[in-house]
């Protein structure tokens, strides 16, 4: 490396806003990407690879930014510790100079978010492979102490050169939280070139020409940095870092006026297939209450195309549970007039049958008439297990035989084929 400041007694160390950046940067990266996924309804893998990509790209431009502004303005970074003890026979500018695996810094206090208080000395981990003070590598500036720390000043007039060499393990979040960033960059690449390329050729294609010419763009914006003087590659490809981020999820919300491709394509085609449609949560409650009325048709030893027929009338879009009433719930049931005893029972008397997928109107058997449905009351007996669910609109064919009414569902109903746990009720003024 280059030749560096000589290191002495009474110099400073600090640790630099390095992480600060990242950490903000990933916090900024995270709740932008959960507004992108928000604005997409991605799930699964890609709601992985767009959070993943987020927070990578949100802390290392972060921490570009940071640097590039450290670096042409000269910031001060805050003083953590500073460097004693020193060679007892070699001076640097009349203070005693410094040495890897000897020296130490008095404390360190970790400022800003690296460490707590290191409240006893601190090693100077690094320092020059060709160059020796009493047999121990000469220390000189940005020489990493354990703590992850470095030698932030140094002589004026004296310098040393050659490689670096460490002699005792580093603390360095800054390095392990930028390597790890970078990881989790290169597998949500990998993540989204896979799902690209499991999309069909098209999404693929797109996919690389998009990081072409991000990358393109990004090295372009570096060149033009170093035209300009140190710090500025970092500045100029940290801002757009962050632009490109900050633009997801107004980009994310837009919707095409028709979509045609491939993608979606065979998006709807799957789904339809199998009978989903397409957000995930959805379909998940679907499945879930489908599978509640299943096993309490079958725990009830219903005949299956009995249940089939049943389960036509649940909206599965809505909570299905099996609830346990006890003795004294009052119900109520519309019937045909001179109709036995149903197993759906309502809520409440204040619920119209097109609200409970049912005809309003049904066969009075014993006149061959059609006639308005009878609303029966009920009260339960005994505890009793029962299935609860809102109607589906459906089209009533059963009510008047010959005739398709279509009801509208909506409403709240229960159901039971334990018929003696219900008691039927005397008709007010009977």
């Amino acid at each position: 490396m280059d030749a560096q400041a000589a290191a002495r007694l009474g110099d400073e160390i600090a640790h630099g806003f390095g992480v600060a950046a990242m950490v903000a940067g990933a916090v900024a990266g995270a709740l932008i990407g959960a507004a992108v996924v928000a604005a997409t309804a991605a799930t699964g893998g890609l709601a992985a690879v767009i959070l993943a990509g987020s927070i990578a790209a949100g802390g290392l431009s972060m921490f570009q930014i940071v640097k590039g502004l450290t670096t042409i303005f000269e910031l001060p970074e805050p003083t953590t510790g500073v460097l004693i003890r020193g060679s007892f026979n070699v001076y640097v500018n009349s203070r005693n100079a410094m040495r890897a695996g000897d020296d130490v810094s008095a404390t360190c206090s970790g400022l800003p978010l690296n460490h707590p208080l290191w409240p006893f000395p601190v090693l100077i981990a690094e320092g020059s492979a060709t160059v020796y003070i009493n047999g121990k590598p000469a220390a000189r500036l940005q020489s990493k102490m354990v703590c992850g720390a470095h030698i932030k000043t140094g002589s004026q007039d004296t310098f040393i050169g050659g490689p670096t060499e460490r002699v005792a393990f580093v603390l360095d979040l800054e390095e392990w939280l930028h390597t790890g960033l970078e990881a989790l960059g290169l597998a949500a690449l990998a993540g989204g070139l896979l799902l690209a390329a499991m999309a069909g050729v098209a999404a693929l294609a797109g996919f690389v020409a998009i990081g072409g010419l991000m990358m393109g763009g990004m090295a372009l914006l570096g060149d033009l940095g170093d035209r300009l003087g140190p710090g500025y590659r970092d500045l100029f490809q940290g801002v757009a870092g962050m632009a490109l981020l900050g633009f997801g999820p107004k980009l994310a919300g837009r919707r095409p006026a028709a979509v045609t491709s491939e993608t979606a394509q065979r998006r709807a085609y799957l789904n339809n297939k199998f009978g989903r449609s397409g957000n995930l949560d959805h379909d998940i409650n679907y499945r879930g209450n489908r599978e509640t009325a299943v096993k309490f048709f079958k725990s009830k030893d219903i005949d299956p195309a009995d249940a089939e027929s049943y389960m036509n009338g649940l909206d599965f879009n809505h909570p299905v549970r099996v609830e346990t009433l006890a003795p004294g719930k009052n119900l109520w049931q519309y019937q045909s007039p001179g109709a036995p005893q149903g197993n759906w029972y309502t809520l409440s008397p204040r619920v119209q049958p097109t609200e409970l997928g049912i005809n309003p109107m049904g066969t009075n058997r014993a006149a061959n008439t059609i006639e308005p449905k009878v609303l029966n009351s009920y009260r339960t007996t005994q505890k009793v297990e029962v299935l609860r669910s809102t109607a589906a609109p459906t089209d009533d064919f059963w009510s008047v035989k010959g005739q398709s009414y279509p009801a509208k569902g909506g409403a709240q109903q229960l159901f039971s084929n334990e018929k003696g746990s219900f008691g039927l009720l005397p008709r007010e003024g009977s």
